[in-house]
């Protein structure tokens, strides 16, 4: 028993060493690292290899995303201008990543959710109304966005609509074991009260 532990520990502390973030500049380049702190302008990080542990900084108006070793994104959206005062330009990977931010953190899909609730309350009939809720499209133009000029960007909206369609479908699957549990419960005191009557 004290050998498995010990096992899983040693596997803890390997993985958490060879653990590595990566900061997706606006260019495309990409930065192994550890990041240790973002700050307000700027992104304090290490080289995974480094062994001395010596800090670097990079601007964040240098920095599109931050993707961390556990597979979380952390998008850096800040206005940035160059010294031509001209927006810099994002590839169409970048537009479809923040697409896809958008909508993780965005949209809600509560009409999904309740819609399916009350479907999956009459089971099993409401099952194939749940299903014909998840299969309709989010469209992002009826959504929020951080910035309705993205709208324009078709990387963008269809980063956006993939995303929250997994959300959807998500938010229908609870809505119907939500429709589901209520029905059960109801049935249950319905059934008791007919069993308990005279």
């Amino acid at each position: 028993m004290k050998q498995s532990i010990l096992l899983g520990l040693l596997l803890v502390l390997i993985q958490s060493a060879f653990a590595q973030d990566k900061i997706v500049k606006l260019n495309g380049d990409e930065i192994k690292a550890r990041v240790r702190e973002i700050k307000l302008q700027e992104i304090v990080y290490q080289h995974p290899d480094s062994l001395e542990g010596k800090l670097h900084l990079i601007p964040k108006a240098e920095v599109f995303m931050v993707q961390y070793e556990n597979g979380t994104k952390e998008m850096i959206t800040q206005s940035v201008v160059n010294q031509d005062s001209e927006p810099i330009t994002r590839t169409p990977e970048q537009m479809y990543e923040l697409g896809r931010y958008d909508a993780q953190h965005l949209y809600k899909g509560r009409g999904a959710m309740w819609g399916s609730a009350a479907s999956g309350f009459v089971f099993p009939y409401g099952l194939a109304g749940s299903a014909a809720i998840g299969l309709v499209k989010p469209k992002a133009k009826n959504h929020p966005v951080s910035d309705v000029a993205y709208l324009s960007d078709p990387n963008y909206v269809k980063g956006y609509e993939d995303r929250a369609k997994r959300r959807k479908w998500g938010k229908v699957a609870a809505g119907t074991g939500i429709g589901l549990g209520v029905a059960t419960v109801f049935i249950a005191v319905l059934v008791s009260q007919v069993a308990f009557m005279p």
